[in-house]
This record gives C-alpha cells, structure tokens and sequence, in this order.
C-alpha cells in the first residue's frame, strides 16, 4: 500500500487544491469553471502572501484530502476553512487526523505574518455533511473545545497554554445602499462559490423577480463586508437572511419578510 505523504499547499500544487473539491463530472460546468478560476486567483494571492493556505493528503501522486486555513492576523488566530476528503474510500483512515496533526504541529512554530510569534489558537466552525461523520466530533477527539454552550459547532484549539478564545461581539450593521436589493457574498476560497450565489440568486428571484442583486467577493472587497458588520452570506433589503439557500422554504420566507417589512 502506498504511503500517506501531507505536503504543504504552495504555488506548484494549487491546481491539486482547486480540483481535489470538484467531483470530475462537474468540471466543465460553467458555473464550477468559474469557481475554480476564483479559488486558483484566491489561492495564488493567499500562497505568496503567507506561503502556504493548506496541506493536501497524497497517496503516490494523486491527492486524497485537503485542510485549508487562512491566518487571521489582526488576532493572532488560525481559521481553519475546510477539511474535505472527497471519496468514500478514503475515509476513516486517519487521513483528516493525519492532516490537522500536521496543521497542529506546524503552528507551533513562529510565524513571520504573526510577527516572529506562534498563533493564539486554531478555530473552526462544523458542519455536518450527511453520510460523513461528525466534523465536530472529529474535532473534539482531535482536542479541540467549544467556545460557547449556546453554538456548539464553533470550535477552538489554544497553541499557547492558557488561551482561552473569546469571539468578537460583532453586530448587524445595514446599510442605507442596500435598500430594496439583495446583496450575495461570495467566498473565493471555495470553488463552490460561483454555484452557491448563482443558486441564491435564483431563489431570492423566484421571490422577487425584478430585485436587483450585487455580488461581492468577501476576500477582494473586505471593505465591503465589515462596514455590514457581522458577516452574512445573504441580505436583502438591508435584512440579513439567516437561512441558507438549500433551505428553500425558510430562506424564501425570509426574503419575503425582509421585503415586506424593510
């Protein structure tokens, strides 16, 4: 059997990063074409900025599993983005414990963009991915602990002893240009980024057919989403709507709620 390699994610292995997340039957959809162009412009930034974003799980030549980070340097924190192994037959063996001990292991080490210092912790939100197991769980046998009772699916590991990560207290800030449309943020470091707000779109059009509808890219026009406040995939009319998409009947309900009574 071949043996298990974690290499860092850099400039000569990023294409590896935006496939890996694309199932092969959807890579000539325009929508996932599009995708993987954002990420790869995203990833390339990121990479000569920090050095690496990542770690990609290998067997022989062919990558197997992805975890995916950006530093956030205002906090001396790492947010971890994505852990992601895409086929069935690779899972539940010690892959995703095999990248995240290698992320582990390596913020220990000082970093130049944290100022010669080690980050404060790494953290993570979970989700649930139906037919996986638990990311929350997972993360929890890896060490990590939860921030709050009240959301138990935002999670951190301290890299310095005695950290303990309390989250900004960030509220909802609208904004007077948003009235009567709907704003879409889009992540470019995910290449499902162009599928989802296209998606969203559609929904909130089904609502409001005419509506006019801005998308802006959350790494390019970081301006754009902290002058909102606490970060929302989508608003319309000046309200945030707290479901998400796949969630038609109550991400739809919200549309209509925010436009009837903005």
């Amino acid at each position: 059997m071949e043996k298990l390699e974690i290499r860092e994610i850099t400039g000569e292995n990023v294409e590896d990063a935006v496939n890996l997340c694309i199932a092969p039957e959807r890579r000539a959809d325009p929508l996932f074409l599009e995708g993987a162009r954002v990420k790869k412009e995203w990833a390339s930034r990121a990479v000569e900025k920090y050095g690496s974003i990542g770690k990609l799980a290998y067997l022989g030549s062919k990558p197997i599993g992805l975890i995916q980070y950006l530093p956030n340097t205002d906090e001396k924190l790492v947010e971890v983005t994505c852990i992601f192994i895409p086929e069935k037959e690779n899972l539940r063996k010690g892959v995703g414990k095999s990248m995240l001990k290698a992320l582990m292991e390596d913020m220990n080490e000082p970093k130049v963009y944290f100022g010669d210092d080690v980050p404060r912790a790494l953290v993570t939100r979970t989700f649930d991915v139906p037919g996986r197991y638990p990311q929350r769980e997972f993360y929890r046998k890896m060490g990590f602990s939860e921030v709050r009772e009240d959301d138990p699916f935002l999670l951190y590991y301290p890299t310095r002893e005695g950290f303990v990560y309390i989250p900004k207290n960030e509220r909802f800030i609208p904004q007077e240009e948003d009235t009567g449309k709907a704003v879409i943020f889009y992540d470019p470091s995910c290449p499902f980024c162009m599928y989802f707000s296209e998606k969203t779109k559609e929904s909130v059009r089904e609502v409001a057919p005419g509506i006019p509808i801005r998308l802006i890219n959350q790494s390019k026009e970081l301006g754009e989403v902290r002058k909102r406040g606490k970060a929302h995939f989508c608003i319309v009319n000046k309200k945030p709507i707290e479901s998400f998409f796949l969630d038609k009947e109550n991400f739809q309900r919200e549309v209509r709620d925010a436009l009837k009574h903005g």
